[in-house]
């Protein structure tokens, strides 16, 4: 009895050791299946883990001898016939434990592999009712990849076409397809986002061919333009790393690559701001917790409020008030450091938020940039253009360059204005015929003259029908200058006809002569003054008059406006553009007949530093009238940049407030004070000192009266002429 039930007890340990051995004999066999047939969601990586521990298993074998035991006492009591009945129970109890785990063995990876896929399936679309919905979905492979043949394929389309409400593209990528790729891509106008789910296998990672087709095609189609979109891959581990780090991906924010693990590919995340990995958690296929997807809010669209020391390559020149620096080195494309200037303040405030630093360098040419016959810009068009920098400082917007970069406006654009000499005293000696333009004294004497001889012509008509005397020709001119001058003589006139006339010349006469005396006493009591050019229009009309700008400042937008510029008197100017350096232009500013068109608050901080006394006189003019040649001033930033966002949003903050415009004002008046203080300058100039005796009270004296004598004198010089002229007839 002892002896049946010893061999009754090891029979039921060695069928619980068999059941424990078997089940944990699928562990290895399940994770090496997962291993060859595992995929990725583009960060999320799937594995089936499972362990028994050894603390389980020996609890479980102490109960089961416990029982056995048990039973064996039971046994004991009933007799020897029921011993005999237990060891044959015994014996089919392992055979049908054997056959069951052996069936059990077969079947394990062909269930491992179906929860796998259909795992993979139910977290995608997981992923695409929390993360992506509303979005346009493209479901992209290549054409000659196993992939479009996985049962992962179907999966994924079956659980992601249940989940979402938006509209969901496959698409298999083949060679020359770029333009419909570029279409599906784009999505349609009744989706608020764009995403792209891509599938690998491990013949892709065998086959590099597929895997640069499919991101070749994405490069053409310009996915790096677009930063928002939302990439989702899915696929072995094996050359994962390679495949996050495409170029064509270089500017997606936020994009998972899902295997037994969950990842999230960051741009700035890595020390310095760098990119790289993060692995956020790990699953179980077995138990899919979900709802772990809800504590990364921010999984497929980090906004990016950490950049974590990144540091940004800035190309710049100098354009004060707006950006100022301190070349380090004459090189050219040398490192500056930034001084105190609006867009600095900016970029300040920026990194202070963001976490970021920036490498700040002057552009070997010193130009903003121009199209060249290549398609390409030069100056700092061309360093985005190229990729050589982050963004640049202080570039104006135009049509050819928002195709090529992404602009962050900041603030308005600065107004051109005309400086010139200010206006001076009009000569003296010229007031008496200052009242009148030149073209009205051309008209008064061309009437003095005309109608002289309209008055002798009607007169002598008069006289051949009638035989009455008639005048001369000398005594009408004679008359019609007595009148004018308001000294007439005796009324020549022997008719109707010729008293009409001489009643309406007289009445002219009145008008015009009530006209110059009253002008005449304005200009001899407020001395009149030059004008100053308001407009260009003015630079064109005014006889010999020139006009220039500063290189830096015709070049780029500016230099488009006035080139391609409709307009006459813009195409003149144009044309008659001088180039000339700030000092060089100044000098013939004050030497009169030349005007400056600059920016404005360029010109007034200039003029009040160095061309201004300390009575606040200036000799330069700036003209009241002002013209925009461009839309605004901003930041141009390299196509597809994911920070573009983030400038935006946090400009606006600074805008709203109004610290912008005051800063602007702040950082000229010091710049004046600053450099007052460096040349003490003091000029007190005649036109100056002019400009001050002009607020006292005017009394005519010769030099107001010049003209009178200057006119005698030329009568009588006139008189002794007509006197030899008389005696040299005379004696011929």
């Amino acid at each position: 009895m002892h002896w049946m039930g010893l061999l009754s007890l090891s029979s039921l340990v060695v069928v619980s050791w068999v059941t424990a051995y078997k089940k944990m004999t699928p562990v290895s066999q399940v994770v090496e299946v997962v291993e060859e047939e595992e995929g990725t969601v583009h960060g999320i990586v799937w594995r089936r883990t499972m362990e028994i521990k050894e603390e389980n298993r020996k609890d479980a074998v102490g109960v089961m001898v416990k029982e056995a035991v048990k039973e064996e006492e039971e046994e004991e009591e009933e007799g020897p016939v029921r011993s005999e009945e237990m060891v044959n129970a015994v014996g089919v109890m392992v055979k049908e434990a054997v056959k069951e785990e052996e069936e059990k063995e077969e079947e394990g990876p062909v269930r491992s592999e179906e929860t796998m896929v259909n795992a993979v399936g139910v977290m995608v679309g997981q992923i695409v009712e929390d993360k992506l919905q509303g979005c346009h979905i493209m479901f992209l492979s290549s054409s000659s990849s196993p992939a479009v043949h996985s049962p992962i394929v179907n999966s994924i389309l079956r659980h992601t076409t249940a989940k979402t409400r938006s509209s969901l593209v496959v698409v298999t990528v083949t060679s020359g397809q770029q333009q419909d790729l570029e279409q599906s891509m784009w999505g349609n106008t009744f989706t608020t986002c764009r995403a792209i789910i891509m599938y690998f296998t491990d013949h892709d990672n065998n086959n590099n061919n597929n895997t640069e087709l499919v991101f070749g095609s994405l490069e053409r189609a310009g996915l790096w333009k677009l930063p928002e979109t939302r990439v989702v891959m899915v696929g072995p581990k094996n050359g994962m790393e390679g495949r996050l780090f495409q170029s064509s991906l270089r500017n997606t924010i936020n994009w998972v690559d899902e295997r037994v693990l969950v990842y999230r590919r960051c741009l700035y995340c890595n020390t310095h701001g760098q990119p790289g990995l993060q692995l956020l958690f790990q699953w179980n296929l077995t138990e899919l917790h979900l709802d772990r997807l809800s504590q990364y809010p921010h999984l497929l669209n980090d906004p990016l409020s950490d950049l974590k020391g990144h540091t940004f390559r800035v190309a710049t020149i100098s354009y004060f008030p707006y950006i100022d620096y301190k070349r380090d080195n004459e090189e050219p494309g040398t490192t500056v450091t930034p001084l105190d200037s609006v867009n600095v303040r900016i970029l300040d405030a920026l990194a202070n938020s963001l976490n970021f630093t920036y490498d700040m360098r002057e552009d070997p040419s010193r130009s903003f940039g121009n199209l060249e016959t290549d398609g390409m810009y030069s100056g700092m068009m061309g360093q985005l253009q190229r990729e050589e920098a982050d963004f640049c400082t202080m570039l104006a917007p135009t049509p050819g360059r928002l195709k090529v970069v992404d602009y962050l406006r900041l603030t308005p654009s600065d107004a051109f204005v005309i400086a010139s000499l200010k206006p001076s005293v009009l000569p003296a000696n010229l007031a008496l015929v200052r009242p009148f333009s030149r073209n009205v004294w051309v008209c008064v004497m061309a009437c003095v003259v005309g109608w002289g001889l309209v008055l002798w012509m009607l007169q002598g008509v008069w006289s051949a029908l009638t035989g009455l005397h008639t005048i001369t020709l000398a005594k009408a001119i004679e008359y019609s200058w007595s009148v004018i001058l308001e000294n007439s003589a005796k009324d020549p006139s022997v008719n109707i006809s010729g008293q009409m006339l001489v009643g309406w010349w007289l009445v002219f006469c009145l008008v015009i002569s009530t006209g110059f005396s009253s002008s005449l006493i304005s200009h001899l009591t407020v001395q009149g003054r030059s004008r100053a050019p308001e407009s260009l229009g003015d630079l064109v009309e005014q006889e010999g008059w020139t006009w220039g700008t500063e290189p830096w400042a015709y070049n780029g937008a500016t230099l488009e406006y006035f080139s391609k510029h409709t307009d006459t008197i813009v195409k003149q100017i144009h044309t008659n553009m001088q180039v000339l350096v700030l000092e060089k232009a100044m000098n013939k500013v004050l030497a009169g007949g030349f005007s400056f068109v600059i920016v404005k608050n360029y010109i007034l901080v200039i003029i009040a530093s160095t061309y201004t006394d300390t009575y606040g006189q200036s000799a330069v003019y700036v003209s009241k009238k002002e013209f925009s040649a461009l839309a605004c001033y901003g930041w141009g930033i390299r196509m597809g940049a994911p920070f573009l966002n983030q400038f935006i949003t946090l400009h606006a903050h600074l805008e709203d407030t109004g610290i912008i415009e005051t800063w602007t004002k702040t950082i000229m008046a010091d710049r004046v004070s600053s450099n007052r203080e460096k040349t003490k300058l003091d000029s007190n100039t005649p036109q100056q000192l002019s400009l001050q005796d002009d607020q006292r009270q005017v009394v005519l004296s010769l030099s107001h009266l010049q003209g009178a004598f200057y006119l005698l004198g030329l009568g009588c010089v006139a008189g002794a002429l007509g006197l030899m002229a008389e005696l040299f007839l005379l004696v011929v």
